[in-house]
Formats: structure tokens, C-alpha cells, sequence
């Protein structure tokens, strides 16, 4: 009843999305709603937005404000951000939630329904026209509470939608796995038991699994079989894992996303959620553990290797979750969000 309200995904405002993964996936195209998703309702263009729009050209993307607004209020928006050297399109009274517009912005981006994606802070408009547009749709928090009366009138009604929506994802959540990549020190293993006792789902390691097989650690079967041969049974694992069914949560090690054959796995496995960490941290783990397989001792070969590593997680994984700086449950907070 309510799924054409549905967004694709919901963020905590359009400053905390991670494009450059969007960017990686293949994604060039983005529409934005102006009032109560990139400023206040009403503000003119500030030093967020416009810091905002330059790193997204910088990516690569482009970019179309499709606001419902009259021209006075989008025009002026527009030129405060294009006067400091920001490439951008507007469309005003786009009539939202009508497809004509969307479709206008994507032919004045060059860009098509399958590389597009849409920010906005409302359902019935923002994110009901992108997806009639068939466009791929962020909802994001509004920024201030302080709203027109025809909005605020719409927002008990949109809280019942959401309520739906996330009802239906944690059904949808009981049919699949949850996978959990990421390098030494985001606490993998810990956020991984606490999602399985709260989601009610089996708790699985595949380097533990790897031990059992072997009967002998993975530093040990590194040391006596070599890389290629670890890699080949984390291959067999997955296939296992796969055959297994749902409902578990699935912590792999750090190197495993790193082969073909795994990713394609990894994805068929579930839904994919990478742990990301700072160079900083992942230095303080290799002082608890200095003997882990194949890292390098010096902090800028592992600073290398963590760049290569974090490169091909934000290309598998569904969303990126920071685990600098917070506890077990705060990161189990925002990956349930996720879902």
C-alpha cells in the first residue's frame, strides 16, 4: 500500500552521504531538493553547500536542483553557489511529485534513470516523483523543524509510511544475512555478535571456519600453504555459506573481499556492510597483534594497503558504517539504521 512512498535508502542529511562510493558504483547524476535538505527553508546558499557542490564536481558527478519553489527563490540559490565556481543546473516549479521534471534534469545532466540518484527530506513530493521516475531516491532528515504549514501537515502522515517501511525492511531482513567487511581494528567481531543477538541470527567467522576445516590457525596456513592456497578456501567457504541459508551474520576477514571470485559471493551472501577505520587506529591494532599475516610493520605500507583495501569494500559493500571514535553500540546503532 504505502512501498511507492518507499525510499531506496535514508541518510542523516545530504552532507553525511558517501558519494564517492556512490561514484565507484556507477553513479553520475544528482538531484537535489533546496529547503530543509541542503539549508534551511528559505536560506540562501552557505559555505556548507557550496564546499558541498565543489567536492561533487571534483568526484566527477553533476548536478540539477529541482525545487517546487518559484523562480525568485531557485535563481538565487543558484547564483550563490555558481558565482564561486560551481557547475550546476536548477529547475523551479518542478511540480513535484509529476515525472516531468525529473526527466528534465537527467536531460540536462546527460545522465540516465540508471545512473541518477535523488536527495530530498520529504516523501509524498521528493521521493514518490523520483520514484515514478524510476530514479533511485535518498531520504534525508530535514534540517530544521521550522516548515510550511502544508508540509508540517504532511509529516504525521509521512511518519506512519516510515514506520511501515522500516517494519517491511526488518521483515525482508529475517529472509537474508548480514555481511560485515572491514579491515583490523573496526571491531568487527564485536559489532558482528551484538547484530546477531539483537537480529536473532546465527554469529559466524569464516577465518574461523577456515581453523576448523584445517585444524590450525590462519597464521599457520599462511605460513605453511601460502596466500593463494587461504584464499582458495575462503572461496569454498562462501560457497558453503551460501548454501546454508539465512539468518546468520557473517564477519570475514579483512583480505577476502579482495578476490573476484569473492565479491561476486559476497554480494549473493547478503546484505554487505563495511566497518570503515582510520589509518590511526588500525596502527594501535597492529601494536596489540604485530604478528597478523601479510601486514606490512611501518605505517605508511599499511596506510597503502588500507587505501587499496578500502577502495574495493566501498565498491562491494551496500553502505559504509565509521567505527573511529565510537563504541560497540553506537556502531551497531547506525548499521541497524542501514537496514
Amino acid at each position: 500500500m504505502f512501498s511507492k512512498f518507499y525510499p531506496a535508502e535514508m541518510a542523516e542529511s545530504s552532507y553525511d552521504i558517501d558519494y564517492e562510493s556512490l561514484y565507484k558504483q556507477g553513479y553520475r547524476g544528482l538531484i537535489y531538493d533546496i529547503d530543509n535538505t541542503l539549508v534551511e527553508h528559505g536560506v540562501d546558499a552557505n559555505e556548507q553547500v557550496i564546499a558541498l557542490f565543489r567536492r561533487l564536481n571534483e568526484i566527477g558527478f553533476r548536478i540539477c536542483l529541482l525545487s517546487n519553489n518559484k523562480a525568485p527563490r531557485v535563481r538565487r540559490f543558484y547564483r550563490g553557489v555558481s558565482i564561486k565556481g560551481v557547475h550546476l543546473h536548477y529547475i523551479f516549479n518542478a511540480h513535484k511529485p509529476s515525472r516531468k521534471n525529473y526527466r528534465k534534469a537527467m536531460l540536462l545532466m546527460k545522465t540516465t534513470k540508471k545512473n541518477t540518484l535523488f536527495i530530498g527530506d520529504q516523501l509524498f513530493t521528493d521521493v514518490y516523483g523520483a520514484n515514478r521516475a524510476g530514479i533511485r531516491s535518498f531520504l534525508v532528515k530535514p534540517i530544521s523543524k521550522r516548515e510550511e504549514i502544508q508540509i508540517v501537515l504532511k509529516r504525521p502522515l509521512e511518519k506512519l509510511v516510515l514506520f511501515f517501511y522500516r517494519k517491511d525492511r526488518l521483515n525482508r531482513l529475517k529472509n537474508t544475512n548480514l555481511v560485515l567487511i572491514g579491515f583490523m581494528g573496526t571491531k568487527k567481531e564485536a559489532v558482528g555478535r551484538k547484530l546477531a543477538e539483537d537480529f536473532g541470527y546465527e554469529y559466524i567467522e569464516t577465518n574461523r571456519l577456515i581453523e576448523e576445516k584445517m585444524n590450525m590457525p590462519v597464521k599457520e596456513i599462511f605460513a605453511t600453504k601460502g596466500e593463494e592456497f587461504f584464499r582458495e578456501l575462503e572461496v569454498m567457504v562462501l560457497r558453503e555459506l551460501v548454501r546454508k541459508g539465512k539468518r546468520n551474520v557473517i564477519v570475514t576477514g579483512s583480505g577476502m573481499p579482495m578476490l573476484e571470485k569473492s565479491q561476486r559471493r559476497l554480494r549473493k551472501l547478503g546484505y554487505v556492510i563495511c566497518l570503515s577505520v582510520s589509518d590511526e587506529n588500525v596502527m594501535e591494532a597492529i601494536k596489540d597483534e604485530p604478528n597478523r599475516a601479510l601486514m606490512p610493520a611501518d605505517e605508511k605500507g599499511v596506510q597503502n594497503v588500507l587505501t587499496e583495501y578500502m577502495f574495493v569494500y566501498r565498491m562491494i559493500a551496500h553502505r559504509v558504517v565509521s567505527t573511529d571514535d565510537r563504541s560497540i553500540d553506537e556502531i551497531v546503532n547506525e548499521a541497524r539504521q542501514c537496514l
